[in-house]
């Protein structure tokens, strides 16, 4: 089921793709196909959550603060504007909401 602002679509996915997590379970790395995805989503959220956190920790580096201190800075900032600060703060922004969106699979 996809919620699609008010309206609900379902989706109708084909046994087919279950076949590679049946054949986890079936050769018993996994207890059923619930733990299998369960754990699929769970690896997969940590290896995002490595990555756009190594990410982050690039843009600290780089710039000596924290993403909320950066960003008062770029609203504070009133003279002319500096592009590559700007660029970084749209890339840093889409890093932080990433990172903080997978974080909610653990």
């Amino acid at each position: 089921m996809i919620l699609l602002g008010e309206a609900i679509e379902y989706v109708k996915i084909p046994r087919k793709i279950f076949e590679p997590i049946s054949d986890m379970v079936k050769v018993g790395l996994y207890k059923d196909e619930q733990e299998a995805l369960k754990q699929l989503v769970h690896d997969q959220a940590e290896q995002k959550i490595d990555y756009y956190g190594k990410k982050v920790a690039e843009m600290e580096k780089k710039y000596g603060m924290d993403f909320s201190a950066f960003e008062k800075r770029i609203q504070s900032r009133v003279e002319e504007e500096n592009f590559e600060e700007w660029d970084d703060f749209i890339i840093w922004e889409s890093y932080v909401t990433a990172l903080r969106y997978w974080e909610k699979f653990l």
